[in-house]
């Protein structure tokens, strides 16, 4: 005997393609598992987001909540019922306003501002001034070469803005003041 040691060890064959078994699956075995959670989440969004539209509708579309026609804030005007409106031409009118979301605002009641020249502002040779003193005044509308009646109906596309006027302002004192220096004072009652 030879002193070789044999080992049995297989025969080494040419490597085999294995092909993967495919999985056949039927379609209606497989069921798609979706969570409800995302539609859940998305509802209740929905319904926050209309419940806010409704509490701040005023704010956002400038319609009160109650359904009615616009407000226009009567709270505040009724204060002094005077507003200033600024037109595009630079004019500013003070008076009461009507039918302030139509084509053509009503003011009623006007004043407006008149810049002039200061009364008793003559000076003196001795003292040059290098600005002159310019008084404005609040003038009532109606009392021009054109006799205007005191109404006046503007286009809302020459209005830039309104803003309403406190009764504690000194336009609003100005014009409560012309109105009692104009009213005269009534007759005592007879006795």
């Amino acid at each position: 005997m030879t002193d070789e040691i044999k080992v049995n060890r297989p025969q080494m064959q040419p490597q085999q393609q294995y092909s993967k078994p495919e999985l056949t699956i039927d379609q209606s075995e497989l069921k798609v598992r979706t969570s409800k959670m995302p539609w859940i989440i998305l509802g209740v969004v929905v319904v926050v987001l209309i419940v806010l539209g409704l509490v701040f509708r005023s704010q956002l579309f400038g319609k009160p909540a109650t359904g009615g026609p616009a407000a226009t804030s009567s709270t505040q005007t009724q204060a002094s019922g005077y507003v200033a409106v600024f037109l595009t031409n630079g004019q500013v009118y003070f008076g009461k306003l009507s039918n302030p979301g139509g084509d053509y605002v009503t003011l009623d009641d006007i004043y407006y501002l008149q810049v002039g020249p200061q009364q008793g502002s003559a000076t003196s040779p001795s003292q040059p001034s290098s600005t002159p003193q310019q008084q404005i005044s609040l003038v009532k509308l109606g009392n021009e070469l054109h006799g205007p009646v005191d109404e006046m109906h503007i286009s809302r596309a020459q209005v830039l803005f309104y803003e309403e006027l406190k009764s504690s302002g000194q336009v609003v004192k100005a014009i409560l003041q012309d109105k009692a220096a104009a009213t005269p004072p009534a007759a005592a009652p007879a006795k």
